[in-house]
């Protein structure tokens, strides 16, 4: 009896969280007074606002996003449930075969290990097959993932209960100072000891002598881009289109910059983030 008690207790606790959008001080899930939602773990609210593209203001609902692109750490569970076989593995990685990388080349020692070029990851299988792990290399569990593809990604934010932003939501979040920019060539360096054993040894050159790697390249460059819901060449203030081939990428520099990519492909200087969207949300912020 006193440890269900102390559950009804424990429970019954609530914490107090001041809202963003109307400033009143809420002890419940919902604000008393605009009804906003207490705001997610780890995401950051963005109220009504209008960003100017090609000239043109356009008017953007409020929404949550993630302060933070998805990390590796957060995605290896799911990863595992989702990839049963190796033949799964290019749908959610990369997009390509050709960079699926069989441990079994490298030695008999890594027969039960497959490794994705260009990226931390690592999969484990059984002599049938079938994926039994996924992980990443040490040091690697905290830095966003990479060579995700858009499908991947739209699955994930799916089953957590988020999405893709579109243009307007993450062009909104930029100038908000939300997105922070993320360098390609730091976030490599973490996994570049990887790289050496699984690339440089095969391709017989350096990292160093290799374009896409080399830390001389323009900062702009460097800055890795982020998936968007949008289709490339879709009009910002319209549905996005989620079946077009190629997706609109993001880079929050300042002008912003997008880009097109193919959907099916993972890349390693594409990384993604979460947005929960509040449309009837429409008080300005305080």
């Amino acid at each position: 009896m006193k440890i269900v008690y102390l559950l009804f207790v424990l429970a019954s606790i609530t914490y107090a969280w001041i809202c963003p959008a109307c400033g009143t001080e809420n002890s419940g899930e919902f604000c008393i007074e605009c009804n906003l939602p207490s705001p997610p773990v780890g995401m950051e609210y963005i109220g009504p606002s209008t960003v100017t593209i090609d000239g043109e203001s356009l008017f953007v609902s409020p929404f949550f996003i993630d302060r933070e692109p998805v990390i590796c750490r957060d995605i290896l569970d799911w990863l595992t449930r989702e990839i049963s076989h190796v033949n799964q593995i290019s749908f959610y990685l990369t997009g390509q075969e050709e960079l699926i990388m069989p441990g079994s080349s490298m030695g008999e020692d890594f027969r039960d290990i497959i490794f994705v070029r260009y990226a931390p990851w690592v999969i484990y299988k059984n002599i049938e097959d079938g994926v039994t792990g996924v992980t990443v290399q040490t040091g690697c569990f905290d830095i966003p993932a990479v060579s995700i593809t858009f499908d991947a990604a739209r699955l994930y934010l799916n089953d957590n209960g988020k999405r893709l932003p579109t243009r307007l939501e993450i062009e909104a979040a930029a100038s908000a100072g939300v997105i922070e920019l993320e360098d390609t060539w730091e976030i490599m360096n973490a996994y570049s000891d990887f790289m050496s054993m699984t690339l440089s040894g095969i391709v017989g050159t350096s990292l160093a002598g290799l374009a896409m790697f080399s830390e001389n390249r323009t900062p702009e460059e460097r800055i890795m881009w982020e998936w968007t819901r949008d289709a490339w060449n879709q009009p910002p203030d319209t549905i996005s289109d989620i079946y077009s081939p190629y997706a609109l990428i993001f880079k929050p520099l300042d002008p912003s910059i997008v880009g097109a990519a193919p959907r099916q492909v993972g890349y390693y200087n594409i990384i993604f983030r979460g947005v929960v969207p509040v449309p009837w949300i429409q008080q300005t912020e305080n």
